[in-house]
């Protein structure tokens, strides 16, 4: 396997479909992973950016037959109904909202990377009618991020506010980063609590939210 940063080895490892779009393809590094290692048939790659976009085509050159480029914003230019899964990472949540909800056509199971804005993410796609099937908390290069597999369903799923911070995937994975987001978050939450002269709730809730989930990690660990 070529070297794939670990926040798209991640996505990577979550493809199962043999027909999918990288949308914000950029270099097109994870479709050529998955073509080398025989894991899809065929992809749509696409960029608002000409310029990544051919990139992307040099580096699927030996693909040629096997995908098409389309040059677009989001999934605007998308015509194609045979998507099985569909990536969308390396931007913020709210822009990847707003390419779901103007694509031209339909797609059932969708793999997320948001930059930030998660939770609102999450939110949008719960509400959308799609089950968050997998999610999980990875650190890549000193920076978090939370990649979901979401697909979907006629069964309504709500998360309340745990679930919806800190994923069914991460307590207990060894793929996951989960203990060393805690601990970040903490840490930045206990300055801003030490710095304040009156109680701030939203503060006092969020080191809450945070420290039940560091005792889970911790449960998890005395049982291993």
């Amino acid at each position: 396997m070529n070297k794939l940063s670990k926040r798209l080895k991640t996505i990577y490892d979550l493809v199962s479909a043999k027909i999918v779009c990288d949308v914000g393809c950029d270099h097109g590094k994870l479709i050529r992973q998955l073509f080398d290692d025989k894991k899809i048939d065929f992809a749509y790659v696409s960029d608002i950016s000409s310029n990544s976009l051919n990139k992307a085509i040099n580096l699927l050159s030996i693909y040629k037959s096997k995908y098409k480029a389309i040059c677009c914003d989001g999934l605007t230019k998308y015509q194609e109904n045979d998507i099985e899964e569909c990536v969308i990472s390396g931007m913020g949540g709210y822009e990847i909202i707003g390419i779901i909800k103007n694509s031209p056509i339909q797609i059932n199971t969708f793999i997320l990377s948001a930059q930030h804005d998660e939770i609102e993410l999450k939110k949008f796609m719960l509400n959308s009618g799609f089950e968050i099937e997998y999610d999980i908390i990875i650190c890549d290069k000193g920076k978090f991020y939370n990649i979901i597999k979401c697909k979907k369903t006629n069964t309504p799923c709500q998360l309340n506010d745990f679930q919806l911070n800190f994923g069914k995937n991460n307590f207990g994975n060894n793929n996951s980063d989960i203990v060393d987001f805690i601990q970040v978050n903490l840490n930045k939450l206990y300055l801003i609590k030490s710095n304040q002269k009156t109680i701030d709730q939203k503060v006092e809730e969020k080191i809450k939210l945070f420290e039940k989930a560091k005792k889970e990690c911790e449960k998890y660990e005395q049982n291993t």
